[in-house]
This record gives C-alpha cells, sequence and structure tokens, in this order.
C-alpha cells in the first residue's frame, strides 16, 4: 500500500525533530536518482527501491552539534573498541538508523504488531568510509523485519553525492564541499534512502525557519552551480583564488599528514571563507576542530568531562 501525503508530512517531520535532538541540524533532501545519473553514479549508485524519485536525505551536522554530543558522551559505557575508536561514529551508526525506523513507526509506515505488520525499506550509508559487519543499523538478532536494507558494498562519495542533491558544492580543489550558508563549517554524517517517493514539495516541510534550526535552506536541492566562497568575484580573481588554494593544497600533501599539523588543516579549511565573513558564526570551535582533525578519543572525553561540570556548575547557580 502507498503512502499517503500525510503519512510522508508525518515520517519527514518525525525525523527532522529526532535528528535535531540529536544535535544532526542538517537534514537535506534529495532524489537518489539526481546522484545515480553523474559519471560516479553509475558506476556506483544509490538504492531506488525502484521508485522513479527516491527520497534520500544527507544528514549533517554544524557547530551546534558538539556540545550536544558533549553532553552525552560516557565512555564508561562502551563495549568495544569501535566505540572506543571513534565516539562520533558509533553515535551516528547507532542512532541514526534508531530514528528512521522510529519516524517511519509515527507515520504507520512501519509496525511489528502481529495484527499489523507493516514495513517500509530503508538504508543508511555512513560517511567515515568504512563498512561495518554487521552492517550499522542492523536489527538485533531474532528480532521483527524493520525494512532495513544492508547499505552498498562500496561507500557513497558523500561529497559528490552532496554536490549532486544540491546540498554543498564540492570544490575539487580543496577536498572540500562549500555551503552557501554555513561555508565549509559542516559535517556530514550519513544518506538515509527511504522506499517512499521523492517531490520536490518535501523540501517545504524540511525548510530552516527562525523557529526551527533543522533541516535544508534549499527549497528545491538542484545542484550548486558556482562555488559560494567566490560568489560575485570576476573570473579572474576566481582563477587567482583557485590557484592559491592548489598551491596551499599541494604543500599541505607533501608534508604528509601530522596530528601535531592540524592547525594548518584548519587554515586552509578557513582560507574558504575570505570573502564570506558571514560564514564566521558557524566555526567550529578550537575543541571541536582539534577533535575533528586529530581524533584523539582522550581528548574528546577531557572537553566532556569540562563541559558537563560546567553545565552542572551552572544548573546549581541557576537553582540558588
Amino acid at each position: 500500500m502507498a503512502a499517503t501525503t500525510e503519512q510522508k508530512r508525518i515520517f519527514i517531520t518525525s525525523l527532522r525533530r529526532s535528528l535535531g535532538q540529536l544535535g544532526l541540524d542538517i537534514v537535506h533532501p534529495f532524489a537518489a536518482q539526481s546522484f545515480n545519473v553523474t559519471t560516479l553514479g553509475q558506476k556506483n549508485p544509490m538504492p531506488t527501491f525502484n521508485q522513479t524519485s527516491t527520497l534520500s536525505f544527507i544528514v549533517g551536522s554544524n557547530i551546534a552539534f558538539w556540545e550536544t554530543f558533549l553532553a552525552q558522551h560516557d565512555p564508561s559505557k562502551f563495549q568495544t573498541e569501535a566505540e572506543r575508536r571513534d565516539p562520533i561514529d558509533h553515535y551516528c551508526e547507532r542512532l541514526i538508523p534508531r530514528v528512521t525506523l522510529q519516524a517511519l513507526e509515527d507515520a504507520d509506515l512501519y509496525s511489528n504488531q502481529q495484527d499489523h505488520v507493516r514495513t517500509t525499506a530503508f538504508t543508511v550509508a555512513f560517511s567515515h568510509w568504512r563498512i561495518t559487519l554487521p552492517p550499522a543499523g542492523t536489527p538485533p538478532p531474532g528480532s521483527q523485519p524493520t525494512g532495513f536494507v544492508p547499505p552498498p558494498v562500496h561507500t557513497l562519495p558523500i561529497q559528490h553525492v552532496a554536490h549532486a542533491a544540491g546540498f554543498a558544492y564540492y570544490n575539487s580543489i580543496a577536498f572540500l564541499n562549500v555551503h552557501p550558508v554555513y561555508g565549509p563549517w559542516f559535517g556530514m554524517r550519513a544518506i538515509v534512502v527511504v522506499d517512499l517517493p521523492y517531490e520536490v514539495s518535501d523540501n517545504e516541510w524540511l525548510l530552516i525557519t527562525d523557529d526551527n534550526s533543522t533541516g535544508t535552506f534549499s527549497r528545491d536541492s538542484k545542484p550548486i552551480e558556482d562555488n559560494p566562497a567566490f560568489q560575485g568575484l570576476s573570473s579572474d580573481v576566481i582563477e587567482e583564488e583557485n590557484t592559491a588554494l592548489e598551491v596551499a593544497k599541494t604543500a599541505l600533501l607533501a608534508k604528509g599528514w601530522n596530528p601535531e599539523d592540524w592547525e594548518n588543516w584548519v587554515t586552509f579549511r578557513t582560507s574558504l571563507t575570505k570573502y564570506r565573513p558571514e560564514w564566521q558564526k558557524w566555526r567550529y570551535s578550537e575543541d571541536q576542530m582539534r577533535y575533528h582533525y586529530v581524533k584523539d578519543s582522550e581528548f574528546l572525553d577531557k572537553c566532556a568531562v569540562v563541559f558537563q561540570e560546567k553545565r552542572a556548575q551552572d544548573t546549581a547557580a541557576a537553582s540558588n
């Protein structure tokens, strides 16, 4: 039985709300086919579930994610080395499939009740270029079928998907995506694909407003043709800036990766904001950037302790 418009609205708005509560404020809808028609997409297509236009989402985060994550971070609860190795990846692997399934249930597109069994196929492909076994999001052994489909064996090139999906321009020189509002200050966590039709009107349910900071700024999910970092610049200046980016990137790559040089990579990323001072408000904190580049789990633990202690002190002070 096909989903009604109201069921799809409930699903999308429930997913938006739950992801926002996890600190994942980027929920950008698009059709899987917009990537599949590209050269890369033809070689490594996204699943479509036989839809002609398949509802898909880029799920990501911005500066707001850091404090939301730190507030719940508790390494004493980790049970595996994988959790310890990158707690943020694990957080996303554990929770994005869960809230997707819950949103389907809220819309009556999933049910495991004996007298009302229903599933809607969906999959979640993560951005961190690692296939987990069993695939992240797989229902526990012995559970009722949920509609979950393992992600593609080959990890989807999320930067190219984001460009085709009209979320963020892919700067092939910098190896970075640039968003019209966030600039380079965001992270892409996963691609969610659901066996439902995508329509441009779906974007209206996800538009970011003064009252809701979770969703998308795009009304139509059309690809962004020009680099937002160089908006309004002449072709000569753009060529000069791209040449400077190439020189800086080549120098960084020639030196090789060293965690102690993480600030050099931040400087390179920041160079994309030279002509867009309004992006400054989205810039990650120094701690957030350091963890993003170094992936030091002990440093993350210390950040969480400091944040949680300060929050407890602020709460106590407010109650007095």
